[in-house]
Protein backbone atom coordinates (compact mmCIF):
# COMPACT_ATOMS: atom_id res chain seq x y z
CA UNK A 1 0.00 0.00 0.00
CA UNK A 2 1.49 3.31 -0.85
CA UNK A 3 0.50 6.07 1.35
CA UNK A 4 2.63 9.79 1.87
CA UNK A 5 2.30 11.48 4.89
CA UNK A 6 3.80 14.79 5.91
CA UNK A 7 3.57 15.81 9.91
CA UNK A 8 3.02 18.98 11.09
CA UNK A 9 6.33 19.69 12.57
CA UNK A 10 7.75 19.83 8.84
CA UNK A 11 9.60 23.32 8.34
CA UNK A 12 8.32 25.44 5.06
CA UNK A 13 11.24 22.76 2.94
CA UNK A 14 8.87 19.79 3.81
CA UNK A 15 5.70 21.31 2.74
CA UNK A 16 6.67 22.39 -0.61
CA UNK A 17 8.07 18.44 -0.88
CA UNK A 18 4.21 17.46 0.30
CA UNK A 19 2.79 19.83 -2.46
CA UNK A 20 5.28 18.18 -4.97
CA UNK A 21 4.63 14.59 -3.94
CA UNK A 22 1.21 15.05 -3.83
CA UNK A 23 1.44 16.70 -7.10
CA UNK A 24 3.38 13.09 -8.52
CA UNK A 25 0.86 11.36 -6.86
CA UNK A 26 -2.00 12.60 -8.07
CA UNK A 27 -0.88 13.25 -11.48
CA UNK A 28 -1.15 17.42 -10.97
CA UNK A 29 1.52 19.49 -12.30
CA UNK A 30 3.80 20.89 -10.07
CA UNK A 31 2.96 24.34 -11.36
CA UNK A 32 -0.52 23.75 -10.15
CA UNK A 33 -0.59 21.96 -6.78
CA UNK A 34 -0.92 24.59 -4.05
CA UNK A 35 -0.76 27.83 -5.59
CA UNK A 36 -1.30 30.18 -2.89
CA UNK A 37 -1.18 27.08 -0.62
CA UNK A 38 -0.56 27.83 2.91
CA UNK A 39 -1.47 24.48 4.36
CA UNK A 40 0.72 23.24 7.28
CA UNK A 41 -0.96 19.74 8.61
CA UNK A 42 -0.62 16.38 7.89
CA UNK A 43 -1.35 15.28 4.26
CA UNK A 44 -2.08 11.72 3.27
CA UNK A 45 -2.53 10.55 -0.11
CA UNK A 46 -4.25 7.37 -1.30
CA UNK A 47 -2.78 5.87 -4.60
CA UNK A 48 -5.95 4.91 -6.87
CA UNK A 49 -5.34 1.05 -6.42
CA UNK A 50 -5.27 1.36 -2.99
CA UNK A 51 -8.21 3.39 -1.78
CA UNK A 52 -10.78 1.63 0.90
CA UNK A 53 -14.32 2.24 1.24
CA UNK A 54 -15.73 5.24 2.95
CA UNK A 55 -17.97 4.00 5.84
CA UNK A 56 -21.75 3.67 5.15
CA UNK A 57 -22.91 5.81 7.83
CA UNK A 58 -26.08 8.05 7.64
CA UNK A 59 -26.84 10.47 10.69
CA UNK A 60 -28.82 13.58 11.72
CA UNK A 61 -27.81 16.60 10.61
CA UNK A 62 -27.60 20.23 12.85
CA UNK A 63 -31.25 21.07 10.44
CA UNK A 64 -32.88 17.92 12.47
CA UNK A 65 -32.61 16.31 8.73
CA UNK A 66 -31.52 12.46 7.73
CA UNK A 67 -28.29 12.57 5.66
CA UNK A 68 -26.86 9.19 4.25
CA UNK A 69 -23.14 9.29 2.28
CA UNK A 70 -24.18 6.45 0.34
CA UNK A 71 -27.08 9.27 -1.68
CA UNK A 72 -24.37 11.54 -2.91
CA UNK A 73 -22.04 8.63 -4.63
CA UNK A 74 -21.05 9.69 -8.20
CA UNK A 75 -19.60 13.18 -7.29
CA UNK A 76 -16.04 13.66 -5.03
CA UNK A 77 -17.30 14.48 -1.34
CA UNK A 78 -15.63 16.64 0.85
CA UNK A 79 -16.14 15.33 4.73
CA UNK A 80 -14.91 18.41 6.91
CA UNK A 81 -14.37 17.00 10.70
CA UNK A 82 -15.42 20.32 13.12
CA UNK A 83 -16.27 22.10 16.21
CA UNK A 84 -17.92 25.30 17.35
CA UNK A 85 -14.58 26.36 19.77
CA UNK A 86 -11.91 25.28 17.17
CA UNK A 87 -10.33 28.34 16.29
CA UNK A 88 -8.88 26.56 13.10
CA UNK A 89 -12.30 25.73 12.29
CA UNK A 90 -13.69 28.91 12.42
CA UNK A 91 -10.99 29.82 10.13
CA UNK A 92 -11.11 27.31 7.45
CA UNK A 93 -15.35 27.25 7.46
CA UNK A 94 -15.31 30.29 5.12
CA UNK A 95 -13.01 28.53 2.43
CA UNK A 96 -15.42 25.98 2.30
CA UNK A 97 -18.53 28.04 2.27
CA UNK A 98 -16.81 29.55 -0.91
CA UNK A 99 -15.88 26.25 -2.43
CA UNK A 100 -19.57 25.32 -1.82
CA UNK A 101 -20.87 27.92 -3.97
CA UNK A 102 -18.41 27.46 -6.72
CA UNK A 103 -18.03 23.89 -7.12
CA UNK A 104 -21.01 21.79 -9.15
CA UNK A 105 -18.69 19.02 -9.28
CA UNK A 106 -18.68 18.44 -5.51
CA UNK A 107 -20.77 17.46 -2.32
CA UNK A 108 -19.47 19.05 1.03
CA UNK A 109 -20.87 17.46 4.45
CA UNK A 110 -19.54 18.87 7.66
CA UNK A 111 -19.69 16.29 11.14
CA UNK A 112 -19.49 18.65 14.07
CA UNK A 113 -18.12 16.81 16.90
CA UNK A 114 -17.77 17.25 20.77
CA UNK A 115 -20.20 20.06 20.62
CA UNK A 116 -23.81 20.85 21.88
CA UNK A 117 -26.36 21.11 19.21
CA UNK A 118 -26.92 24.85 20.01
CA UNK A 119 -23.48 25.56 19.86
CA UNK A 120 -23.27 23.97 16.49
CA UNK A 121 -26.01 25.47 15.02
CA UNK A 122 -25.25 29.04 16.50
CA UNK A 123 -21.67 28.47 14.80
CA UNK A 124 -23.09 26.84 11.43
CA UNK A 125 -25.81 30.88 11.55
CA UNK A 126 -22.49 33.24 12.19
CA UNK A 127 -20.36 31.48 9.53
CA UNK A 128 -23.06 31.04 6.64
CA UNK A 129 -22.38 27.47 6.72
CA UNK A 130 -24.38 26.70 3.39
CA UNK A 131 -23.56 22.47 2.96
CA UNK A 132 -25.34 19.79 5.10
CA UNK A 133 -23.33 19.00 8.68
CA UNK A 134 -24.12 15.62 10.69
CA UNK A 135 -24.39 16.47 15.00
CA UNK A 136 -21.89 13.52 15.43
CA UNK A 137 -22.85 13.33 19.09
CA UNK A 138 -21.33 10.37 20.91
CA UNK A 139 -18.18 10.44 18.04
CA UNK A 140 -20.27 7.45 15.93
CA UNK A 141 -19.56 9.26 12.40
CA UNK A 142 -16.00 10.44 13.42
CA UNK A 143 -15.14 6.56 14.97
CA UNK A 144 -16.66 5.07 11.61
CA UNK A 145 -13.80 7.34 9.64
CA UNK A 146 -11.25 5.74 11.83
CA UNK A 147 -11.50 8.68 14.79
CA UNK A 148 -10.92 11.68 14.67
CA UNK A 149 -8.75 13.42 17.70
CA UNK A 150 -10.03 16.85 19.13
CA UNK A 151 -6.46 17.55 18.46
CA UNK A 152 -7.32 17.01 15.30
CA UNK A 153 -9.64 19.27 13.77
CA UNK A 154 -10.31 20.24 11.23
CA UNK A 155 -9.82 17.45 9.19
CA UNK A 156 -11.16 16.63 5.93
CA UNK A 157 -11.54 13.69 4.23
CA UNK A 158 -11.78 13.56 0.39
CA UNK A 159 -13.44 10.72 -1.19
CA UNK A 160 -13.39 10.10 -5.18
CA UNK A 161 -16.53 9.54 -7.09
CA UNK A 162 -16.99 5.78 -6.07
CA UNK A 163 -16.44 6.90 -2.45
CA UNK A 164 -13.37 5.67 -1.73
CA UNK A 165 -11.32 7.42 0.00
CA UNK A 166 -8.56 9.29 -1.54
CA UNK A 167 -7.13 12.05 0.72
CA UNK A 168 -6.99 12.90 4.59
CA UNK A 169 -6.14 16.51 5.23
CA UNK A 170 -5.54 17.46 9.01
CA UNK A 171 -5.28 21.12 9.82
CA UNK A 172 -7.00 23.79 8.31
CA UNK A 173 -7.42 24.10 4.45
CA UNK A 174 -8.00 26.89 1.86
CA UNK A 175 -8.93 26.41 -2.01
CA UNK A 176 -5.83 26.86 -2.68
CA UNK A 177 -4.78 24.23 -1.16
CA UNK A 178 -8.03 22.02 -1.80
CA UNK A 179 -8.77 23.00 -5.40
CA UNK A 180 -6.04 20.52 -6.92
CA UNK A 181 -6.95 17.78 -5.24
CA UNK A 182 -10.32 18.24 -6.36
CA UNK A 183 -9.37 19.13 -9.90
CA UNK A 184 -7.91 15.76 -10.01
CA UNK A 185 -10.66 14.21 -8.32
CA UNK A 186 -13.19 15.33 -11.01
CA UNK A 187 -11.60 14.33 -13.72
CA UNK A 188 -10.79 10.60 -12.62
CA UNK A 189 -12.65 8.00 -13.93
CA UNK A 190 -14.26 5.14 -12.30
Amino acid sequence: MIRHAFTRTSAALLLAFAVFGSACTLGISENEAGAGSTFIGSLELIDPADREPAPDVCGTTTADEELCLDALVGTPTLVNFWASWCGPCAREIPELVELDSTRDDLHIVGVNVQDSIVNARSFERDQGVTYPSWFDEGSIIAGAFGGIAPEALPSTILLDREHRVAIRLFGAVTMADLVPFLDQLSSETG
